[in-house]
């Protein structure tokens, strides 16, 4: 699994990663980013999950250590981008209640079908 990490302004890290978090990567990104967050005072964690294609449960474990490290620190873990697969996982678990999940609006491409597509 490839990952990124970007410290912003006003104590905002900003994480992107791709492929997949399960038995194999889910831990190793655990580790990088609690390492990172030890370098950085962080008052805002946001995981970007556009280029994650699935979450294993050991990947949604991840996710909740995350969550509660920033919660020890009085911070917040933002999730944003999530696919819907991911996203149904994380409502049958029940995370969405505590979880603040961002995806970008993105318009009803139903209502307006692309000129160039091959029908």
């Amino acid at each position: 699994m490839f990952a990124k990490v970007t410290y912003l302004k006003d104590a905002v890290t900003y994480i992107e990663a791709e492929g997949k978090l399960d038995i194999y990567s889910a831990p190793d990104y655990l580790e990088k980013v609690k390492e990172y967050l030890q370098l950085r005072y962080t008052r805002e964690l946001v995981l970007d999950f556009s280029k994650i294609t699935y979450v294993a449960s050991i990947g949604l474990r991840a996710i909740l250590e995350l969550y509660n490290l920033m919660q020890n620190r009085r911070g917040i873990l933002k999730l944003k981008n999530v696919n819907e697969n991911i996203l149904n996982s994380i409502r049958y678990t029940g995370f969405d209640k505590f979880l603040v999940i961002e995806n970008d609006s993105v318009e009803n491409e139903e209502e307006a079908p692309n000129e160039n597509t091959d029908y």
